[in-house]
């Protein structure tokens, strides 16, 4: 097919064999690329299925760490809300001449802080914090 399309054009017979084989050359070429590059697709596909496979329980460990994270953040949080809210009722209790020159706020929040230290165990502690 390509010979005589050659023929047609007017190119001589001595060039149009040669011709004929660039073409046949080029035409494997492009196949051959063309079946590496589906063959390199496939096998990248098969990797990253198994790179994901092999993930899946690491992936599921670390969203029920972020789901207990979040809880155990939540339950801080309103610990500590409620340490302050205890505070500032203690707070409003007292007479206005008797009542400490330290926000509530701020000295619920340093005790909670020395009770994650471990610190519950020193007289300034009890003294402050009761």
């Amino acid at each position: 097919m390509i010979a005589t399309l050659l023929l047609r054009l007017g190119i001589p017979e001595r060039l149009h064999r040669a011709l004929t084989y660039v073409a046949f050359a080029l035409l494997c070429a492009a196949l051959i690329w063309w079946w590496f590059r589906q063959h390199d697709t496939k096998v990248i596909e098969r990797h990253r299925d198994e790179i994901q496979r092999k993930a899946a329980p690491a992936s599921e460990r670390a969203a029920e760490d972020r789901a207990q994270d979040t809880i155990n953040n939540v339950i801080a949080e309103k610990s500590r809300e409620a340490e302050i809210a205890k505070a500032e009722a203690a707070e409003q209790a007292k007479a206005p001449e008797a009542r400490a020159t330290i926000p509530p706020q701020n000295r619920a929040l340093n005790c909670e802080r020395l009770r994650r230290a471990g610190m519950t165990g020193d007289a300034a502690y009890r003294e402050v914090c009761r």
